[in-house]
């Protein structure tokens, strides 16, 4: 597979819930990372690590709009009576649908921020569940 060999803009990129985009989002966050486990001993002049699991998580802000249904499902998805409801339809695009960060989610968190002269805004914050996907249309 060939992939995209110029730079995405960020304008375009977005969530999507359902093949459906995540209305008045204003971008998103994505992060890959690898535990480390220490094995350093006594003698040593540097520290000395072994590879473990991978992880990933991240958040995306959002202009708070509570009657847009896939916000609305992200919120719900954390304030039921049973939180912790795996999402497999979610979507990080980075242009269009054909290239894009894919896998399951956990929702950990949903914060608003209000402020006088701001609208309200929101930020859901995610951790992945198994490996990331990353899919290109070429």
């Amino acid at each position: 597979m060939a992939y995209r060999s110029t730079p995405f803009h960020g304008k375009l990129a977005r969530v999507e819930k359902a093949d459906t985009a995540t209305g008045y989002g204003t971008g998103w966050s994505l992060s890959i990372t690898l535990a480390m486990a220490d094995a350093s001993r006594q003698g040593q002049q540097w520290t000395e690590g072994l590879p473990g699991q991978g992880s990933w998580s991240g958040d995306f802000p959002l202009l708070f709009t509570p009657g847009n249904t896939e916000q609305k499902a992200f919120f719900d998805n954390i304030v039921t009576a049973t939180p912790g409801t795996l999402l497999t339809d979610v979507k990080f695009l980075l242009e269009d649908g054909t290239h894009a960060f894919t896998g399951d989610i956990f929702i950990t968190g949903f914060s608003l921020t209000t402020n006088l002269t701001e609208v309200v805004g929101a930020t859901v914050t995610y951790q992945g569940n198994g490996a990331p996907t990353l899919t290109d249309g070429a």
